[in-house]
């Protein structure tokens, strides 16, 4: 797998996330799915109010979230990027528990698709040193005001891969939600079954470059050479 081919991977990953939160927004009750910012201020406001059943609503989704991220944590084990056999698994999963909205109720679903998001946000993804949130977008915007900011400014030191990731980031997770509603309009739930094809194929796809990838950390080493160095450190 080389650094465009894995750009090319993550990208389609946010697309399917945009895809999921755009979804939960037009079809089920306008909650999103995909980050949690909006829904704590909600738990803010439902406490307030004293309204304890809306509360809880809110509260199970991002209970849902945090499930996923917990349980990405503990499938990856550790914040540093490697081409780990974990993440293929992780990104099956996901097409597989995909499947389950096309038989569920609009309650459960979005419990659902709020664990799916915390799955794969959980997932630490890196291009050339930047990590790329696939599921939310205030980071992105962030990233990529900060990138403009500093250019503004004259900074020659920062390269145009760190505003270029944040951007492509946005526009696919953008495509992703056009789409998501376009197809949920003509085809309805049945939308889950092709996105559970598209992440089961993605989750194979990176099966087959890792064997075929010679520098899974992406230091510009090869893995044969760096264990070799390592075998050699050690003695």
């Amino acid at each position: 797998m080389d650094k465009k081919t894995l750009l090319l991977w993550m990208c389609i990953l946010t697309a399917l996330a945009g895809v999921i939160n755009a979804i939960s927004i037009f079809g089920y009750n306008g909650t999103t799915v995909s980050h949690l910012t909006g829904l704590v201020s909600k738990v803010a406001i439902n406490l307030s109010n004293g309204d304890f059943t809306g509360l809880w609503e809110v509260l199970r989704v991002i209970l849902a979230f945090f499930a996923g991220a917990v349980l990405s944590g503990f499938i990856t084990g550790e914040r540093a990027f490697y081409l780990k056999k974990r993440y293929g698994f992780i990104i099956i999963t996901i097409g597989v528990l995909i499947i389950i909205p096309y038989f569920l109720s609009i309650k459960y679903s979005v419990i659902l698709f709020a664990f799916i998001m915390g799955l794969q946000n959980g997932m630490v993804v890196s291009f050339k040193g930047i990590v790329v949130r696939m599921t939310h977008m205030s980071g992105n915007i962030t990233d990529l005001g900060v990138y403009v900011g500093y250019k503004l400014r004259g900074n020659k030191n920062e390269k145009y891969i760190t505003g270029l990731i944040p951007l492509v980031a946005i526009i696919s997770f953008t495509v992703g939600g056009v789409i998501g509603v376009l197809l949920y309009g003509v085809i309805g739930n049945a939308i889950f079954l092709i996105s559970a094809g598209v992440y089961i194929l993605l989750g194979v796809f990176y099966f087959v470059l890792r064997y075929r990838c010679t520098d899974k950390n992406f230091n510009g080493i090869p893995d044969e050479l760096e264990d070799n160095l390592a075998e050699e450190e050690s003695k």
